[in-house]
């Protein structure tokens, strides 16, 4: 609760401090990436669909206040409950005592769904290396147990957010009431992981759902705090009996997975298994020692027992520790009500907190605060909807210095993930598509709205030129709405319709791969691509007018100056940098084809539509600048296309595009590269350009983005 003696008392009676710190803890949350996926994202450049959403949350101001003696009561039982826990189900895997004694029912136990037999004699170093519980305080102060979670407890890297948050929500406040940091956790939490396994260097990996699942935003952002991989089981291979990642370089091996797939979804290849994000012999490979399970496979069972009442009776049974705390009642409890922002000032609602526990076998370290889930009216106190969290802080608790496991370091800078460059070479690509898309409305629309009779002079050759201009960006993508009865985008108007949703497209793209590769992209990128994900939902339903599509070209800006700034310039940055520059390259031949190829009998003189056109192609390759102050004279056909497509002192020609792709081959031995461009000659034949970037692309693709099979004849029938 809030106590009236806490620097937060004057803050409760200040209805516009309050709603300001909602609104500063709204926009912080979206920096960070929960923000991401509140809107429908189109389908990834591999083909998978992206239709889910983020589930977010809002994080109320107001945090919930925990005093020492409360806080350290709690933090004794909850570790003396996790290590009774651990031997439950080590009972439960092993000799099954507790089923002899009748402490568990065989029925109950076998019939939850959630006892794997394929478990049966494991003997993994810990059951559970990380824990979860629900707690609930009654308004006589009585604190009680809502659920127990063993399985892939969800919360830790909300609650590390959430906390980041408010540090800067109220910094004042957080330290005149003298709450207890978090920093160490991540540490400790590393240091139990790595625990888990023999080796003195252990690979750490934490095992994603994908961006489907409901809690990806919170698996991304505990991976970046763990400093590990975020990985998904299409990264993930068994072989040999371990695990292995598969890297731009080849397998390298896994020691320990911090698995945030529950039991059922881990291996497709075990009973009642459940979908099909997990590794085929993931089990197996555990259970004979080629790699470690945070938490172990099976351990879901024991909220299974929870839910069916037996769980107590274990407990019990198995160890004298752990029933400290009180399960709540069948019938509930008159919950202690917590103050919380409302539009009008505060209110009151019941909060279920959730606290976290690690184990590194020496020790449990219990984190010195937790995370806090409002309640709405007749919620289920195991299952809140209200998607409201608090940060719940721990006063006075003196900071000991948590364990932790000091790791060889390790230089990862080269190991990059398969589906890692893939989601970095794409994004990169589709930002650089936006980006030439939004150039080339803005011109045009500059141009129009400077002089609107441009519109109809010379037959309307000029609204007929842009409409080609655009068809050259964006026809291979158009949808049917915008295509005509031969196939083609009609008019102008159609193609600026056409080009708008192609946008909306390619940003939604570039937040498809960004949110997935969130941990190799510097935190200001966050916000940036927060303020995209808003453009983009406005984009069906304001205009774009050259004011709109300028202050767009600024967030292209500074996403390419992050890019190239604040991303550390390894394999992952080189294979991502090589998408961007194939990209500009492409869609500068693609323009040069539409607005400087001569009509027929089409002169390029001041004035002439086909001069009009010739502007409009330098200002979308921001090319016109420097061709105004490389020539005096108005535009000419030939210096026009020589500053666009062979000067290298452009950063924009294709020839620039093309060295910076031959740095990049070099760097990273791509053999294919070298030779496909060591076949540009000094100036550059527009007619053999296509085959040529499409002959690189193809070979980006089968460098590192597909998984060559040698076929096998099958012998017998027939032969």
């Amino acid at each position: 609760m809030v106590m009236s003696d806490t620097p937060l008392h004057d803050v409760l009676s200040d209805p516009a401090r309050l709603s300001a710190w909602r609104e500063r803890a709204d926009r912080l949350l979206e920096a960070e990436g929960a923000g991401h996926l509140v809107h429908d994202l189109p389908v990834r450049a591999d083909g998978r669909s992206t239709s889910a959403t983020s589930r977010p949350w809002r994080l109320d101001p107001i945090p919930i206040t925990m005093g020492r003696a409360v806080h350290e009561w709690l933090a004794t039982s909850i570790a003396e409950r996790m290590r009774a826990l651990d031997v439950v189900l080590a009972d439960l895997y092993g000799d099954g005592g507790l089923i002899r004694s009748g402490a568990v029912p065989a029925e109950a136990l076998y019939g939850s769904g959630s006892f794997r037999s394929e478990a049966i004699g494991s003997s993994p170093r810990r059951w559970l290396t990380v824990y979860a519980v629900d707690l609930i305080e009654s308004d006589d102060g009585v604190w009680h147990i809502v659920q127990d979670l063993t399985d892939a407890p969800v919360g830790i890297g909300y609650t590390l957010l959430d906390r980041s948050v408010m540090a800067r929500v109220a910094p004042a406040e957080m330290a005149s009431a003298g709450v207890t940091p978090l920093h160490g956790f991540a540490d400790a939490m590393r240091s139990s992981l790595a625990a888990c396994s023999s080796s003195d260097s252990p690979r750490l990996v934490v095992f994603s759902g994908g961006i489907e699942h409901p809690s990806y935003v919170e698996q991304a952002y505990l991976a970046v705090q763990l400093g590990v991989n975020l990985v998904e089981g299409s990264d993930l291979v068994v072989r040999q009996r371990r695990l292995w990642i598969r890297t731009l370089d080849g397998l390298e091996p896994v020691d320990v997975v911090l698995r945030r797939l529950e039991d059922g979804g881990v291996d497709p290849l075990q009973v009642a298994s459940v979908g099909s994000a997990g590794v085929p012999g993931l089990v197996a490979a555990s259970r004979s020692g080629g790699v470690a399970l945070a938490n172990a496979f099976g351990s879901g069972v024991i909220e299974a027992l929870g839910r069916s009442g037996h769980l107590e009776d274990a407990i019990a049974a198995a160890s004298p520790l752990g029933a400290a705390l009180r399960t709540l009642p069948e019938g509930g409890v008159s919950p202690r009500m917590h103050p919380m922002v409302g539009d009008d000032g505060p209110i009151e609602a019941p909060v279920v907190i959730r606290m976290f526990a690690v184990d590194d076998g020496e020790r449990v370290t219990v984190l010195p605060g937790g995370s806090g889930r409002v309640l709405a009216p007749g919620d289920d106190p195991a299952n809140p909807t209200a998607g409201v969290a608090k940060d719940v802080w721990a006063l006075g608790v003196p900071v000991r210095p948590m364990p932790s496991r000091v790791l060889p370091q390790v230089d990862f800078g080269a190991s990059v993930p398969t589906r890692v460059a893939d989601s970095l070479h794409w994004m990169n690509r589709a930002a650089e598509r936006a980006e030439t898309i939004t150039r080339v409305l803005r011109a045009v629309a500059a141009s129009f709205d400077e002089d609107p009779g441009l519109m109809h002079v010379d037959a309307e050759r000029r609204p007929e030129r842009a409409a080609a201009m655009l068809r050259a960006l964006i026809a291979p993508n158009a949808t049917a709405a915008h295509m005509d009865v031969d196939g083609g985008i009609s008019d102008y108007s159609t193609a600026v319709d056409a080009a708008t949703s192609e946008l909306s497209r390619q940003i939604g793209s570039v937040l498809s791969e960004a949110i997935t590769v969130r941990e190799y992209l510097s935190t200001t990128a966050g916000r940036l691509l927060a303020h995209l994900a808003h453009v983009r939902s406005s984009l069906a339903s304001t205009r774009l007018d050259v004011d709109r599509l300028d202050g767009l070209l600024v967030d292209f800006a500074a996403l390419a100056g992050l890019w190239n700034e604040s991303t550390v310039r390894g394999p992952a940055w080189r294979i991502g940098d090589l998408g961007r520059r194939l990209e500009r390259a492409s869609l500068t031949y693609r323009l040069v084809s539409a607005g400087l190829t001569p009509g027929a009998g089409e002169p390029l003189i001041a004035g002439s539509p086909a001069a009009w056109a010739a502007e409009i192609t330098l200002a979308g390759c921001e090319s016109l600048v420097a061709y105004r102050r490389r020539h005096r004279s108005d535009v000419e056909r030939r210096a026009a296309v020589s500053l666009v497509v062979d000067d290298a002192a452009n950063p924009r020609s294709v020839r620039s595009s093309l060295t910076s792709v031959a740095r990049h081959a070099d760097a990273i031995n791509w053999d294919d590269g070298r030779k496909l461009l060591a076949a540009v000659g000094a100036t550059i034949d527009p007619a053999s350009l296509s085959g040529l970037l499409h002959a690189l692309d193809m070979s980006v693709v089968s460098r590192w983005f597909s998984a060559p099979t040698d076929p096998v004849p099958m012998s017998g029938v027939g032969r």
